[in-house]
């Protein structure tokens, strides 16, 4: 078990990366992967089972945020069920057979798909910072169905590759595709990556790894290290969603700009260990 002082660190990391999961929608899998990652650098000679029991141990976490985050929005009246529903649906399909993939796969290479996620969301961003915004739409216009699965399958995959949770993807598509306010995305965000997640930590959590990082394990699940932090994520990602409904549509685009820089760099160079 962690002594009380990284007990304590993972609190406070839980409390950051559920703000950022609620404020923004996307889960707040930035801060779990590099956090769980130096935690457990020890074990990183095993290569890509290392890398499947961080994305594992991420998504749960970002399930938690998904489910807090969502439960606040609902108080709000700003959840929009079905959108969520379809998305998630089909995310956690394409995620729970992309993770079953990498199970097996040794053609995944995290620093190739960190090139094909950079040149993916740049664009991603700057059209999402272009468009202006528009009101919270009724209801779907025709053709909206299927463009909602085709973002929930996407999303599902980035989801599983990177443990990120997929809204770092799904919000940009969201608005770009279907042209949602910025809210009304990270809405829908935050209860798909939670859809999305529960099918991959269920199978994360059956598995029966060769190798253990500690006594409190369930399958790929590292419990000392997820449960602190997934109490500090109940705390804070509630709070995230209020923060998002007092700032204007602008300034939750300035935010995305730079969570999305600290994103591609943290990919690409880890510079957080």
């Amino acid at each position: 078990m962690p002594e009380l002082g990284q007990l304590l660190i993972f609190l406070l990391f839980g409390l950051l990366s559920g703000l950022i999961g609620g404020f923004l929608g996307v889960g707040g899998g930035t801060v779990y992967v590099p956090v769980l990652t130096a935690y457990y650098a020890a074990y990183a000679g095993f290569g890509s089972e290392f890398v499947v029991f961080v994305i594992g141990n991420s998504l749960f976490l970002t399930m938690i945020s998904g489910l807090s985050g969502s439960w606040r929005q609902f108080r709000s009246k700003n959840f929009f069920p079905a959108d969520t529903l379809l998305v998630g649906g089909m995310g956690a399909v394409t995620a729970l057979i992309t993770s079953f993939s990498l199970q097996y796969a040794h053609w995944y290479k995290r620093e190739q798909f960190a090139l094909f996620f950079t040149l993916l969301l740049l664009p991603l961003m700057v059209r999402m910072v272009m468009r202006k915004e528009q009101g919270i739409s009724g209801g779907r216009q025709k053709g909206d169905k299927t463009k909602l699965l085709l973002v929930g399958a996407f999303s599902g995959i980035v989801s599983a590759m990177s443990g990120l949770g997929g809204g770092v993807v799904m919000v940009p598509l969201l608005a770009d595709v279907l042209k949602y306010p910025v809210r009304k995305a990270s809405s829908v965000s935050l209860g798909a990556i939670a859809i999305m997640a529960m099918s991959t930590v269920t199978f994360y959590s059956l598995q029966l790894p060769d190798w253990q990082v500690s006594d409190w394990q369930i399958g790929l699940l590292a419990l000392p290290a997820i449960l602190p932090m997934a109490a500090g994520v109940l705390l804070s990602a509630p709070l995230g969603v209020r923060l998002a409904h007092t700032v204007s549509p602008r300034i939750m685009k300035v935010f995305f700009v730079l969570f999305f820089i600290v994103v591609i760099l943290q990919m690409n160079f880890s510079i957080f260990g």
